[in-house]
């Protein structure tokens, strides 16, 4: 047997035990005995606010694959645990990962493995799913699609730069994030048509019908050129005029992305849409002035 303690996972609806179908035997996470207190730890951060998320140990992960069974079992099971992990952290909007082994496992782990996300805290959970079912089959698909079109969409690159983009501090740092996710796309949509690169909002209106999803408005490509080029999310590219536009804009970015990967992973329908704009309304905004002025020498506030 081999088995990890999983940190940060929390699904919906707090399952004590939850089976993972994979080709590898299959695997099962079962509540940490300091489940309770974990869980409290790491969604009381979001009502604090703190500079550092608490990060916890929430499941034991475990394989019956063991020495016994011989290395290429240990093996085929253990590559298992990148798409396993990068599916939790992308059905949950947390930092999905694991940092040791049990104590018990026949399979030590001496650190991390690059692949895996990193060890951190975020401030809520931001769900794609909506029971434990859902999160079953989300894990199940991506496993599946992991070493074909998970390879072809580049969906290793795509979840870790995600996860990177929720972490973010300021709604500048978050757009350009997501918009990069954007042009990852876009470039994978240039490799089918064989070409060698394509415009940025004609590639993603050609993903999307590709796709057969909605496309994203012309907005999406003005305020990150706004920021790209002028440093700033409003001015004569977007309008605004102000932070709630920009925050609605992000959400249309991240919630079209969802739309994206569900299809190109095949992780069936979108059960929620994840983001609205007020999730992002309280990030700081620091290129966003009053009546969309610019700060004086002194950096005091608006020039009039």
């Amino acid at each position: 047997m081999q088995g990890f303690q999983v940190v940060n996972l929390l699904i919906p609806q707090d399952p004590e035990y939850l089976d993972l179908q994979t080709p590898a035997g299959g695997w099962t996470l079962v509540q940490h005995v300091n489940f309770a207190a974990a869980k409290a730890a790491i969604l009381g951060a979001s009502s604090r606010r703190s500079q550092s998320p608490p990060v916890a140990e929430t499941y034991y992960l475990e394989n019956p694959a063991g020495m016994d069974q011989g290395a290429a079992a240990c093996d085929r099971a253990h590559k298992e645990l990148t798409p396993i992990l990068l599916a939790a952290t992308y059905a949950t909007g947390l930092s999905v990962t694991i940092q040791r082994s049990t104590m018990s496992s026949d399979v030590q782990i001496a650190e991390p493995g690059d692949h895996w996300p990193r060890v951190r805290g975020l401030f809520a959970p931001s769900y794609i799913v909506t029971t434990p079912h859902e999160f079953q089959r989300l894990v199940a698909a991506v496993i599946a699609s992991w070493s074909t079109a998970g390879k072809t969409e580049k969906a290793l690159l795509l979840i870790h730069h995600w996860l990177d983009a929720l972490s973010c501090w300021s709604m500048e740092d978050l757009y350009l994030s997501a918009t990069t996710l954007l042009q990852i796309i876009v470039a994978t949509e240039a490799d089918r048509q064989g070409k060698d690169e394509l415009p940025f909002l004609p590639g993603l209106n050609a993903a999307a019908t590709r796709m057969g999803i909605a496309p994203l408005g012309p907005d999406v490509k003005n305020m990150r050129n706004e920021l790209v080029h002028d440093g700033r999310l409003i001015g004569t590219r977007f309008s605004g005029p102000g932070i709630d536009e920009c925050a609605e804009l992000v959400a249309e970015v991240l919630n079209w992305f969802d739309s994206y990967m569900h299809v190109a992973l095949q992780l069936g329908p979108v059960k929620q849409t994840r983001f609205k704009g007020r999730d992002f309304r309280g990030l700081n905004a620091y290129s966003i002035y009053p009546d969309n002025g610019e700060e004086d020498e002194t950096g005091n506030g608006p020039q009039h």
